[in-house]
């Protein structure tokens, strides 16, 4: 399908390339319109160093909104019946307060929650009137209640309070709450993308939202993760990035794929 295994140069606000009920799953990190112009470091108020592409987060709050829903509901038209949607989002820090992200679910209530997942990590900003965030969130939503893919035994963890006259297996159901470090600066999976997202996170998802030979869809596709992600799990991706050196940050981590796992 000319479609599938493509990233595409343009606005994910519309996806004119894709048939309807053509993806099996979405997973996408939004931006977050946290008002940063990411790449920079500062120090004392001095740019120190430049590195990777810059760009604005910086929306006003309905325009931010609204670009979301209509993402969103492009999404909805090109999922299959039985398709998913993951959306990791965070809360934000607006006039000295926090804002959180359940806004989002109004524009799934033609969907199901399944979970919030809490994504917590172990290390990011700093903070000295409140105390440090450490977790972001990923709304788990079905288009059908109880038919869709969700293949537990791909992705279950070792238990840590396994008893062998209790229960059959040293294996358990991961919880709600996923412990998965952010990528650090000596990552070997480390780019120069502002905000890359763990590969080991979209794992998880793409392995138990999907069987191979699905198709994953990924609307803001930044650093190309999800799609690096799905090459290696046998599975087809497609995507949209408005910004050609992300593009080719994506094209030059698929290129350097060489097990897939069908």
């Amino acid at each position: 399908m000319e479609y599938t295994n493509k990233i595409f140069n343009h606005s994910c606000l519309n996806m004119s390339e894709l048939p309807d009920k053509s993806v099996s799953l979405m997973v996408t990190s939004p931006p977050y319109n946290i008002n940063i112009e990411y790449g920079n470091k500062w120090d004392k108020g001095k740019l120190v160093e430049s590195k990777g592409k810059k760009y604005i987060d910086n929306l006003e709050e309905e325009e931010y909104r609204t670009m979301l829903s209509v993402v969103i509901e492009e999404t909805k038209r090109v999922l299959k019946d039985d398709g998913e949607i993951w959306f990791n989002i965070k809360n934000r820090y607006k006039n000295e307060e926090i804002i959180p992200p359940f806004w989002v679910m109004e524009f799934f209530k033609d969907m199901y929650l399944k979970n919030i997942i809490i994504w917590n990590f172990d290390w990011g900003g700093s903070t000295n009137k409140r105390f440090c965030s450490r977790y972001e969130y990923v709304f788990f939503f079905t288009k059908k209640k109880g038919d869709y893919t969700f293949n537990l035994e791909d992705v279950k963890i070792p238990a840590l309070n396994y008893r062998p006259d209790r229960y059959k297996s040293q294996l358990k159901n991961p919880t709600d709450v996923w412990n998965i470090s952010l990528v650090s600066g000596n990552s070997p999976e480390r780019t120069e993308h502002p905000a890359q997202y763990p590969e080991e996170l979209i794992e998880r998802i793409i392995k138990v939202g999907t069987n191979p030979g699905d198709l994953v869809l990924d609307p803001f596709m930044g650093s190309g993760t999800t799609a690096v992600v799905a090459k290696k799990l046998g599975r087809n991706y497609v995507g949209y990035e408005i910004e050609p050196d992300f593009i080719k940050i994506a094209e030059n981590r698929l290129n350097n794929v060489t097990q897939e796992l069908f």
